[in-house]
């Protein structure tokens, strides 16, 4: 017969045990992005994932400048939105995802090629202004379980961010 004392300690591995399983999926979890558009027009977001910060500085851009000409521009130079247009990255090998939002829709979801370590960029073009360049986000938390948001008005845009989750210090 099993004593009490067994079971108790049976249960408690157990519970641990469902915590790091639990634990371990959350570590991998990629951020989770959420477009809300209050605006009157369409907005593209475009999100690219690179290893670290100083890989992102160095990523390339293909754009149209205000005069009509095509030129090349690094992340860096799209840091303040200067009427570039069709900014479109030329390197390879970087996983880009893409989400259009309507006025008065809402979109969210989950950035595909993240790791933990990557940092996540955002380039926003309105549509409604020819595809022109609207803001970039960095966002540079290689933490688990990141939340980004940015919601799109007629006076401007707002965004935020989480880092982690609530559960961290349990986690660590």
């Amino acid at each position: 017969m099993v004593s009490r004392r067994t079971i108790v300690l049976l249960a408690g591995v157990a519970l641990l045990g469902g915590f790091s399983v639990v634990g371990g999926a959350v570590i991998d979890a990629p951020p989770e992005m959420t477009v809300a558009n209050e605006d009157d027009t369409t907005y593209r977001v475009t999100a690219y994932t690179v290893e670290g910060g100083q890989t992102a500085s160095l990523m390339n851009f293909e754009v149209t400048t205000e005069n009509g000409e095509q030129r090349l521009v690094t992340l860096s130079q799209l840091a303040w939105p200067e009427g570039f247009r069709n900014v479109t990255l030329v390197d390879d090998g970087i996983p880009t995802q893409r989400i259009t939002v309507e006025p008065g829709e809402e979109v969210t979801t989950t950035i595909d090629g993240w790791t933990p370590g990557n940092v996540t960029v955002y380039i926003v073009e309105d549509l409604g202004d020819d595809e022109t360049h609207a803001q970039t986000e960095i966002k540079a938390c290689t933490d688990r379980q990141q939340e980004h948001s940015m919601t799109f008005e007629e006076s401007g845009s707002s965004g935020s961010s989480t880092c982690a989750s609530n559960l961290d210090w349990l986690l660590v």
